[in-house]
């Protein structure tokens, strides 16, 4: 995944050189993670999905550059670069598993409505999946999915703020489904899934070059 984003973030550098401008920001949101533990069976139990959510604020540094092709319209990448715990209470113990490494490449489009710009954006974020902790201390993790990742979409308006460029938007993420293998007290290993959606809402202050 970092061999990825490097590759990614150089490839972009050297595009936004060759092309008309851009700009680079930061961000600071609050999002909401919601995730379905899939319905599964292990042995001749048959347990239930279950949906639980957490919010939490976070930071991120954007940049953009134009494409000269297409009036208004831009390619761009985000990069979150936090570690996320998510941690999900049991009976015995806290199983958690840790996101990093949250990278967005997008595409954005706006459109002066007077005054403001009104933007639309979508594109595709992948993060590492790692440290996954089962609920109970007698379930064992064999394997899980390396990569959380899902289409992103987002509208938002921006304005001219002095020598910045500010930004409010809403984002939303449907991620894919991911899967883990768990073991308990012994028995036969069992394929776990389970599907996630993320919101967000968020401003941010950019500069343009």
């Amino acid at each position: 995944m970092k061999k990825i984003i490097t590759l990614i973030s150089a490839s972009f550098l050297i595009a936004s050189s060759a092309l008309a401008g851009g700009m680079i920001g930061v961000k600071y949101g609050v999002g909401e993670l919601e995730g379905t533990q899939n319905a599964y069976t292990a042995g001749s139990t048959t347990y239930a999905a279950q949906t639980k959510s957490e919010d939490s604020e976070y930071g991120a540094i954007f940049a953009e550059v134009e494409l000269p092709q297409v009036d208004g319209l831009s390619l761009g990448i985000e990069y979150v670069p936090y570690t996320a715990t998510i941690t999900v209470d049991g009976n015995s113990s806290d199983s958690h598993l840790e996101l990093s490494d949250y990278t967005t490449i997008y595409g954005l489009y706006s459109q002066d409505v007077g005054g403001v710009n009104a933007y639309f954006k979508g594109g595709y974020s992948i993060a590492d999946i790692g440290n996954v902790k089962a609920n109970y201390t007698s379930t064992t993790v064999n394997s899980h999915d390396d990569n959380l990742e899902g289409i992103m979409l987002g509208v938002g308006v921006q304005a001219d703020i002095a020598a910045l460029i500010g930004r409010a938007e809403v984002t939303y993420t449907d991620f894919d489904t991911v899967k883990v293998n768990t073991t308990s007290n012994g028995s036969a290993a069992v394929d776990k899934t389970g599907d996630a959606e993320l919101l967000t809402f968020s401003v941010s202050i950019a500069k343009s070059f």
